[in-house]
């Protein structure tokens, strides 16, 4: 009786914190097609307008474009970065390596607004104005350490021996890198650059210290909500939270695809 009772707890509990961490998620979404703009409950009705009055926006185009392109430059930094770190980090067992492996993952455990004050303090201090790079740096401090997570993982599970018997049959170092190495990561490597994607999209705190006068779609949102409220900000947001978690998603195929991958060549 006492375990049932216990189970009944757990249970609940269970189901209050889904509801806690998913409840305004879901209002948020609903909100987004509501036909009122009025923020009342409940909803008045189904629309689409307010997903069309946003792309109409040329405001959100610009926003957007910049969110594409500055995530998809911190995906591909981060990525060649990350897998060139994660391969001296795995390959070599120096006390150096673990230090400077520990140095690469620091950046997530630091507060944004301690890095976001740090990049702009060196902007001042090197006389550098706010632009698209400017952005892509800070984006790509924050992402790496994920993209490191990944990879590392990935590499201290690949079988080594493979690079030993392709070094015995006269290959040299960049044949084994190119040729056996970076094909068996590859579906890692795809699905950390996706999630540093889905990471630099969200961004918010250090996009706004250094983007200067460029808007992405989270500064996007905070300038409407300045302005006014309406449904309109929770279609932004229901476009925010999409794209992350569509980048995440497929990032996750790829990475299970990576498993399926090292099953095979255990298997072999």
């Amino acid at each position: 009786m006492a375990a049932r009772v216990r189970r009944n707890w757990l249970g609940l509990t269970c189901v209050a914190l889904l509801v806690f961490l998913y409840a305004p998620l879901v209002i948020a979404v609903v909100y987004a097609f509501n036909d009122s703009r009025r923020l009342t409950w409940p909803p008045t009705g189904f629309s689409l307008k307010w997903f069309n009055e946003i792309f109409s926006d040329d405001l959100f185009s610009k926003a957007l474009t910049t969110s594409v392109i500055a995530a998809t430059l911190t995906a591909v930094v981060a990525g060649i970065i990350g897998t060139a770190a994660a391969i001296v980090f795995t390959r070599r067992r120096s006390r150096t390596a673990r230090a400077l492996e520990g140095f690469g993952l620091l950046p997530v455990m630091l507060p944004p607004l301690f890095i976001a004050i740090g990049l702009v303090a060196t902007m001042n201090v090197a006389n550098i104005s706010p632009a698209m790079w400017t952005i892509v740096v800070g984006h790509t401090l924050v992402a790496i350490p994920f993209v490191l997570v990944v990879i590392v993982a990935r590499l201290r599970t690949f079988d080594v021996e493979l690079e030993s018997a392709a070094r015995d049959l006269g290959a040299g170092p960049r044949q084994v890198l190119l040729r056996i190495t970076l094909p068996i990561v590859a579906p890692a490597v795809l699905g950390a650059m996706l999630l540093a994607f889905a990471i630099s999209f969200d961004e918010v705190l250090i996009t706004n210290f250094t983007s200067g006068t460029q808007s992405t779609v989270p500064l996007y949102v905070l300038g409407r909500l300045r302005r006014f409220i309406d449904p309109g900000a929770n279609a932004v947001a229901t476009i925010l939270l999409l794209v992350p978690w569509i980048a995440l998603a497929i990032g996750a195929l790829f990475l299970r695809r990576s498993g399926g991958s090292r099953a095979v060549g255990e298997s072999a």
